[in-house]
């Protein structure tokens, strides 16, 4: 299956379809056009995301992707003699003992970072919990589940904080583009209606929360894996206790 431009520009760390937009020197509503339908592309456009992208142009309008090359390696390993296949066999052994050595590293240095976050954000979640409360009250929760369940929902909130700001910035840029119209095919110089131009703002505004919001879920994931580790909480579903 094709990759989306989406899916080729965050491979190589564009974290909006503005950002690439300024990178190609275009207006971000006619990037989001061109996410919408790839085959709108102009070719001069087309070329210039392939050169950033380091990609071909096929990739770019939805066409098949590059496979060339896919079975070197293995043409390359048919192709040895017994004993020195045998040789390759212990190296790949000793290679993949390395390399999982080296994930458990890289994740155990994940599983911390995110301890660390989960820290700092259960910090905040008290704090807001007791804030309205009365000197010396204390906040409980009934259950574990309960208390769960509201930590994560804190965090749904303060990651959608985090990203309006941003969302906003993007969309007052967008709204200036679009009021100032466009030239249809002879040449005239025509503007939206204001229902139009607060219907496609809208359409923006939740295009980028849900993209956005996507890359937020993975990390709230992350850091109620940490709430885990830290609290071993017990879920009960029914009668079943995980």
């Amino acid at each position: 299956m094709a990759k989306s431009i989406k899916d080729l520009r965050e491979e190589k760390g564009y974290r909006s379809a503005r950002e690439f937009a300024e990178a190609l020197g275009i207006a971000a509503s006619s990037m989001s056009r061109y996410d919408r339908d790839p085959e709108t592309i102009p070719m001069k456009h087309a070329i210039a995301m392939a050169d950033l992208l380091e990609c071909s142009v096929d990739e770019i309008v939805g066409r098949t992707p590059v496979t060339s090359g896919r079975n070197e390696l293995q043409e390359f390993y048919d192709g040895l003699l017994p004993e020195t296949r045998a040789l390759m066999d212990e190296f790949i052994e000793f290679a993949r003992a390395k390399d999982e050595k080296a994930r458990r590293q890289r994740q155990d240095e994940q599983d911390r970072k995110y301890d660390d976050l989960c820290r700092y954000y259960q910090r905040m979640f008290y704090e807001t919990a007791y804030e309205g409360t009365r000197f010396g009250e204390l906040v409980a929760f009934s259950t574990p589940k309960e208390e769960r369940s509201a930590f994560e929902s804190f965090l749904s909130e303060q990651a959608a904080a985090k990203r309006k700001p941003g969302i906003d910035l993007h969309c007052e840029g967008l709204e200036e583009e679009l009021r100032d119209g466009y030239l249809d095919a002879d040449g005239t110089e025509k503007h939206w209606s204001e229902d139009e131009i607060q219907s496609m703002l809208a359409d923006e505004r939740s295009r980028m929360d849900e993209e956005y919001g996507k890359k937020d879920e993975e990390v709230i994931a992350r850091v109620m894996q940490a709430f885990d580790r830290q609290h071993r909480v017990t879920i009960e579903y029914s009668t079943i206790r995980l």
